[in-house]
């Protein structure tokens, strides 16, 4: 118990460490059985020793599908779209067959020996009282297998399934020491005590160290004993006949026997079956969840990994639905087994372990174990989800990325298409002035796609940074591709917004020196027209000021060499006449 994990549970354990670890004595070869000592004059607790690490072997074999937990592979869950919560544990044991899906009664399989049996007909055949198990042990530490006078008959076919199943139940570290079987015939005939004996030679999966008859005690069968003596001869086990139950506490002691045979355990047999076929409907049900895990394993094992982002937000919305329907078998299943502990358990009358029968001590721990065994399934699950959902995450933002990657790609390229369309620069100051309101207002609109590029490009890095080097591969070339993308729009936005304003410039100084040229003109042909002495003296304070007016024109525009860039970016169709107006 001491490498048991950690758990809730493990605070209702019922058998102590001190009863584990005590080392189990060898039989001698005299006897398998230990007579108990004559000078005891009180009565001991009940001996029974348990090594949990056995006790659910069973289970551990039906939750083997969950190694897949350190899997990590993405699967698909399509082709289950139709009925993506269908994984309750009742549907998954119903697809067992169709015939056990059509019996209302039926409720689950175990497994016995290398068979599968419902637990139904399980239940029947331990009902009969055949044969039974208390959990009680010898001084040895052998289990004792117990066959009543019920005046029950089994099929040897139903004796093998009762023998095989009662015989699993012990630790199999019990089962590898023997066992002791007491046969209890009082008031049954010696042709039952052949016929039992027939059947235990035929068929009995253990090993049998001693068994005890009871012998019948009837008028007629005491006469015929000595004609049927040659039967436990002839047997290949070790035969002790006891003629009470007196005779028979010589070699056991009361506290393993059960009352029925003078001893003091106080054993329910109905109780005990109810018990043990709830146990097992919870290991069914352990198995079916198993199932679904290794079924769920399997589906994102073998999913591809889609390229767009609506298929992974599928696959991410059905692969998270089935994990809630396991989770939700998880919490059916610990809530059933919590509520089956506390039956058997019985804490309120027997608050300590010492006080419970070896019967129920066995079932208390068997179920203590099976929870735990849950638990750790369940945080396992947990984990590998957690890091399954993670990938799949980042899966999810993968696809967004590069959608959104195209989108921008796309975006981009019908803007620098509208640019290269949208190269007029006017005809006029006004002209100008409309085309530069439309291109800041057309600028404003796609800096929200520089924006969108630059967060994006954050996007980027963060998934990098989050994701393996294969992912890193294909996104650094796009982060790249979207800085790079951002800078040629943003110059060639500010490239045309240059254009625009050199256009305005341009247009104003031109119409200017056009407005000055004419007022030149017209001062010209009123000094023609009036040549007197006055009128000249007036034209030339006119034409003093007219130069002043004119030296004070700002035709930087025109009048000044323009760059090479500046030629290039003014000389279109539309500006290349307005620049030859320029004046000598």
């Amino acid at each position: 118990m001491d490498g048991a994990p950690s758990s809730c549970y493990c605070s209702m354990v019922a058998s102590s460490s001190s009863d584990v670890n005590t080392p189990y004595p060898k039989p001698t070869t005299s006897s398998a059985v230990s007579p108990p000592h004559a000078s005891d004059d009180f009565i001991e607790a009940p001996v029974f020793f348990y090594d949990m690490d056995y006790d659910l072997k069973d289970l551990n074999t039906a939750l083997k599908g969950a190694e897949f937990l350190q899997d990590s592979g993405y699967q698909s869950v399509l082709e289950r779209s139709a009925h993506p919560f269908a994984a309750s544990i009742v549907d998954d044991i119903l697809s067992e067959g169709s015939e056990a899906a059509n019996d209302e009664d039926w409720d689950g399989f175990l497994t016995v020996g290398e068979d599968r049996v419902r637990i139904k007909d399980m239940s029947d055949i331990l009902a009969s009282r055949y044969a039974f198990l208390t959990g009680a042990r010898t001084n040895e530490g052998m289990s004792i297998v117990t066959f009543p006078d019920s005046r029950t008959v089994l099929s040897f076919e139903d004796y093998q399934t009762l023998i095989t199943y009662l015989l699993q139940v012990p630790p199999l570290e019990d089962s590898h020491k023997g066992f002791v079987v007491i046969v209890d015939r009082r008031n049954d005939k010696w042709s039952s005590v052949r016929t039992l004996f027939l059947q235990i030679s035929s068929f009995f999966p253990g090993t049998i160290r001693v068994v005890f008859l009871l012998k019948p005690e009837g008028v007629l069968q005491r006469a015929l004993e000595v004609g049927y003596r040659a039967i436990a001869e002839n047997c290949s086990f070790k035969v002790i006949t006891c003629d009470s139950s007196v005779e028979l506490r010589r070699f056991l002691r009361a506290e393993q026997l059960t009352m029925d045979i003078g001893g003091l355990i106080k054993y329910n047999h109905l109780e005990w079956v109810q018990h043990r076929m709830d146990i097992e409907r919870m290991k069914s049900s352990a198995s079916a969840i198993a199932q679904s895990l290794s079924d769920f394993g399997r589906v994102l094992r073998e999913t591809e990994l889609p390229n767009d982002v609506e298929t992974t937000a599928r696959i991410l919305q059905i692969q998270t639905a089935e994990r809630d329907a396991i989770k939700e078998d998880f919490r059916i299943s610990v809530r059933k087994g919590l509520s089956l502990l506390r039956a058997v358990r019985q804490i309120e009358s027997k608050p300590k372990h010492e006080l419970l029968s070896p019967t129920r001590l066995h079932n208390v721990t068997a179920i203590e174990r099976m929870l735990v065994q849950l638990e750790e399934t369940e945080r396992s699950f947990d984990t590998f989800w957690a890091k399954h959902e993670k990938r799949l995450m980042n899966c999810f933002q993968l696809r967004q990325f590069e959608e959104s990657f195209r989108k921008l790609q796309s975006s981009f390229a019908r803007h620098m298409l509208y640019l290269e369309e949208h190269r007029a620069v006017g005809e006029g100051v006004q002209a100008a002035q409309l085309l530069a309101e439309k291109h800041d207002q057309y600028t404003e609109m796609a800096q929200e796609d520089v924006k969108a590029a630059k967060a994006l490009k954050d996007t980027g890095e963060e998934l990098i940074s989050a994701n393996d080097v294969g992912i890193s591969g294909s996104l650094l070339p796009k982060c790249d591709e979207l800085e790079r993308m951002a800078e040629a729009l943003n110059g060639a936005l500010q490239r045309r917004a240059t254009v625009l304003r050199m256009s305005i410039t341009m247009h104003t100084q031109i119409s200017q020196a056009n407005s000055w040229c004419k007022k030149g003109v017209d001062m010209l042909s009123s000094i023609l027209q009036d040549a007197t002495p006055a009128s000249a003296c007036n034209s030339l304070a006119k034409m003093d000021e007219f130069l002043e007016e004119g030296s004070k024109l700002q035709l930087d525009a025109i009048s000044q060499s323009p760059s090479m860039n500046s030629l290039i970016l003014l000389t279109t169709t539309e500006t290349s006449t307005l620049l030859a107006q320029n004046p000598p």
